[in-house]
């Protein structure tokens, strides 16, 4: 009969029960070289072998290798050993696509670590082209397959860091010779191969999001005629729509074509001829070769096959990174973990949460109980001089799961204006209606986009409000913010929606048809040169500095949409106003949300 070790986390696997002797006694076993404690209690013994543990783990990238070394660090003595299908571990997968454009000039840059030099560091086995083939729950031990070798490895502990597979829609042509994934080194290496011994001079990317977007830049470094193809209706669809339209204006700014609201029917290629990839309800593209670029799925099948339990999305975990099986753990962008702002476990395919969870898996085999606090989804996407970050959940996730909420929009220079180089970021908050309590943020902008989502994540992180971010004291010098910085501006505005000082509408609103211009009276406050310059149709133009004089111009009786370049002067226009009788909403962002969200032709705008 096999007991646990109370609070042990891992300690021993040879754990029996034995008539008890009459003393207690310490001795050697000489097959396993190791100690056994027999101490007397009641009328059972307890024999506890102090063996070295075996400690396997499947997948050696960022989870599985972030576990192997922290295990080391902690404990000197386990056997551990690192199973990894391909041949290479340790690597940065995330900078693949920059070393196909050649950012990243030699492919070796992103080898973080070798299996010999793991070897001497960390004294740890590292066997690269083998493949996991099963679990043995019941046996403790797992199958796997170098070449045409296959054994059975015994574990004490098992940490499975899989990791996710490239989704192959199922697209007549998708096998081809010219298609192609674009997330391990191998990947890398054969479509550098496919350009250099063919006449490649056109591909398309199928898909979107961060990969897709990463590689469309990096192709058309090289000098490829390139063309973005995404299903949904913008790219970089974890984000709005209007937030996500300043990437889509940079791709095309860059010469990348981008299509979307269409899905793809099936890909061609003849010997002598160019390929070709087939829209639903488009022209077809010219592909002399293709990224799929469609998504990922966590590889699930061998741990469902060995009987562990798995969610809708991943392969189930509890805090510690602990399987439906105690002894198995798992880790990174196989597993669901907890999503603190929708309160559910949702896979996530990001690195820097896979390496936080491969070191807390080894701490807790190591009997330290470290909880994982959960993800709150940080990421930033560059996309040639423009970057897009997000954190949280969107506008159209929080539709979907019938959530209350508000958004603002505002548009700070990174840092003060009067200091040279000063750019202007978009940033979106959403947040709880009533509470104010936030939900999700996203920035885009050439400068500061990863600092204002960073801080933003950590806001998320710590579960605050809107109100909060209002009272954050950041540093502040002219070359770096401003005064107020960026995320306090958010939450100025933020905070006066929370608090009823405005009432704001979206453009994204009339877009939709959600609201409908002609049921306002549409005043723009500003100046008469930026109204002739462009302006919602429709609209009547009074200056803010001249609007408490001419009030009485204006009719009590309708409801009346002000609107600025940014914002702010509408949200004055709207507290004066207000203030005198008037039924007001502001627009939120202002006229540039209009512009540079994309929505140009719903609020019909002209110029004079």
């Amino acid at each position: 009969m096999r007991l646990r070790w109370p609070g042990s986390g891992y300690l021993h696997r040879h754990l029996y029960l034995r008539p008890t002797p009459q003393r207690s006694l310490v001795t050697e076993s000489p097959s396993q070289h190791s100690f056994f404690l027999i101490s007397r209690s009641h009328h059972t013994q307890i024999i506890m072998s102090t063996a070295r543990k075996n400690i396997i783990i499947v997948g050696g990238v960022a989870g599985g290798m972030s576990c192997a070394t922290r295990l080391r660090r902690l404990d000197e003595h386990a056997n551990i050993t690192v199973i990894e299908k391909g041949p290479f571990v340790s690597y940065a997968n995330c900078g693949i696509p920059y070393a196909l454009g050649g950012i990243i000039p030699n492919e070796s840059q992103l080898y973080v670590q070798t299996p010999e030099k793991i070897h001497k560091w960390f004294n740890i086995d590292v066997r690269t082209n083998t493949e996991l083939l099963s679990i043995d729950r019941t046996a403790e031990t797992v199958t796997v397959r170098n070449n045409e070798k296959v054994e059975s490895l015994e574990y004490d502990k098992l940490v499975l860091a899989l990791g996710a597979a490239p989704l192959v829609p199922p697209i007549d042509g998708v096998s081809a010779s010219h298609v192609f994934h674009l997330t391990t080194i191998p990947d890398l290496q054969h479509i550098k191969a496919y350009i250099a011994t063919h006449s490649v001079t056109s591909a398309v990317v199928i898909g979107g999001a961060f990969i897709g977007l990463e590689a469309a830049e990096n192709l058309k470094a090289l000098g490829l005629d390139v063309t973005v193809v995404e299903k949904s209706s913008h790219v970089f669809p974890l984000a709005d729509a209007d937030m996500a339209h300043p990437i889509k204006r940079e791709l095309e700014r860059n010469g990348v074509k981008v299509i979307t609201d269409t899905t793809v029917t099936r890909i061609t290629t003849h010997q002598s001829a160019t390929g070709a990839v087939h829209l639903s309800n488009h022209d077809p593209i010219r592909a002399d070769l293709v990224i799929l670029a469609t998504g990922i799925r966590g590889r699930t099948d061998i741990p469902a096959a060995a009987g562990l339990q798995v969610g809708k999305t991943g392969l189930s975990v509890n805090k510690f990174m602990q399987t439906s099986d105690p002894d198995i753990y798992a880790v990174g962008d196989l597993v669901e973990t907890y999503d603190r702002v929708q309160d559910r476990n949702v896979r996530l395919a990001l690195a820097g949460p896979a390496n936080r969870q491969g070191r807390l898996a080894a701490d807790h085999i190591c009997g330290r109980e470290i909880a994982y606090r959960g993800n709150v989804g940080a990421s930033v996407c560059k996309v040639f001089d423009q970057a897009i970050g997000q954190v949280g959940v969107s506008g159209a996730q929080l539709d979907l799961a019938g959530v209350r909420h508000e958004c603002v929009t505002v548009h700070p220079a990174h840092h003060a204006t009067y200091y040279p180089g000063a750019q202007k970021l978009i940033i979106r908050l959403h947040f709880e209606t009533g509470t104010g309590r936030l939900l999700g943020a996203q920035v885009t902008g050439t400068e500061s986009v990863d600092k204002q989502t960073d801080i933003l994540a950590v806001a998320l992180q710590a579960g605050m409000t809107v109100e909060d971010l209002e009272h954050l004291e950041l540093a502040y010098a002219p070359p770096f913010g401003g005064a107020k910085d960026p995320v306090n501006m958010a939450g100025f505005v933020a905070g006066n929606v929370v608090r009823g000082d405005v009432e704001i509408v979206h453009a994204a609103d009339f877009a939709t048809g959600k609201l409908r211009l002609e049921d306002y009276l549409v005043l723009d406050v500003r100046s008469a040169d930026e109204f002739a310059s462009g302006h919602v149709a429709g609209a009547v133009n009074v200056n803010l500095g001249e609007l408490r004089q001419r009030v009485g111009e204006l009719d009590k009786s309708a409801k009346v949409l002000v609107y600025c370049f940014v914002g702010y002067r509408g949200y004055l226009a709207h507290r004066i106003l207000t203030q005198e009788g008037f039924h007001v909403v502001n627009l939120d962002g202002g006229f540039r949300s209009v512009v540079e969200g994309g929505f140009d032709r719903h609020l019909m705008v002209e110029s004079d």
